[in-house]
């Protein structure tokens, strides 16, 4: 009784050591304050039959975010509120940005699509009692991963190389990207912002148009790119003032089975699996498990000669 009492007391010693462990382990990313993103502008519209972030006739609310916090950030998403002229709650619904990662200080758009089950009735009729809408930061993920930022727009004579036109009543925006980093990249995506003459997001752009596609870029390497506003109207392009953009890239070898998403689409970061804690909680459980089996043990009485049956024969040697 003595003998097993102590290792009972040695494996729950190790177990309490090794979940102690657990806790100080670096996690690859953490749950982070929401008041890091902070909603700077919005604006909905119906969606078009030609449109992108919704089915035809839902209504889509497109905005952007900033990153004021002090660390990067990634899979942020946001809750969006409609409200009729009481402040009536008509529907809700839930949007992500279309950046992998914002820097402290950098933006990102994002989209809500309000589709008919966004609300209780799971129709269009509350779409004709909008007034308004609220959204809110829901969830915000930290992130020790730089981005890579050695892709860049070049400049001539201080200048950007991107030009913005109106092509037969479609906003489109040209320009051209460098590698000026050591690296080379898999594949380029550029972000794109519209906003109207007061500074409001309009609508948004998620892009891999690019020449040459889907080539690596490598350092030093020059390539183009093209964005029209995802839900484009006429009308909508004739309330474009002015546009932004951020640039996401693949390091080459880093993902070989991620390709550019030709569309729009919210897309989160991808995080890596961690192994390491899901070992430790399995080390964990097996001590607790071995734990309880020898107190249950020693609380047995000690078997008797004849009820002890003896262990199975070891398995054969493999066969040549």
């Amino acid at each position: 009784m003595g003998a097993n009492l102590k290792k009972l007391v040695t494996v729950i010693v190790l177990a309490a050591l090794v979940l102690a462990a657990f806790t100080l382990l670096p996690l690859p990313s953490v749950k982070a304050d929401s008041s890091e993103a902070k909603v700077q502008s919005f604006s909905y519209f119906t969606e078009p039959s030609s449109g992108v972030l919704g089915n035809t006739g839902d209504i889509v609310v497109v905005g952007e975010i900033q990153n004021v916090g002090s660390h990067i950030i990634q899979n942020v998403t946001l809750g969006g509120t409609a409200l009729d002229a009481s402040g009536n709650t008509l529907a809700t619904a839930e949007g992500y940005t279309f950046t992998y990662q914002t820097a402290p200080g950098d933006k990102a758009p994002f989209s809500i699509d309000f589709s008919p089950h966004s609300s209780t009735s799971s129709n269009t009729n509350w779409m004709g009692s909008l007034s308004s809408f609220k959204v809110t930061v829901l969830s915000v993920t930290d992130t020790p991963t730089s981005p890579y930022t050695g892709v860049v727009v070049p400049t001539e004579g201080g200048i950007p190389a991107v030009t913005a036109f109106n092509d037969s009543g479609v906003y489109e925006v040209v320009g051209t990207l460098q590698n000026n980093g050591t690296q080379s990249v898999s594949s380029v995506w550029v972000v794109t912002t519209f906003y109207d003459a007061a500074g409001t997001v309009v609508d948004l752009n998620f892009t891999s148009f690019l020449v040459p596609y889907p080539s690596a870029l490598s350092s030093g390497q020059y390539t183009r790119w093209e964005a029209t506003p995802a839900d484009n109207t006429l009308q909508l392009t004739n309330e474009i003032a002015s546009f932004s953009y951020a640039i996401d890239t693949t390091l080459a070898n880093s993902n070989p089975n991620q390709t550019p998403t030709p569309t729009p689409k919210p897309t989160a970061a991808p995080s890596s699996f961690p192994t390491v804690p899901v070992i430790i909680v399995v080390v964990v459980v097996v001590a607790v498990v071995a734990a309880l089996m020898l107190f249950r043990r020693s609380q047995k009485p000690a078997k008797t000669e004849e009820s002890m049956m003896p262990p199975p024969p070891p398995p054969p040697p493999p066969t040549a």
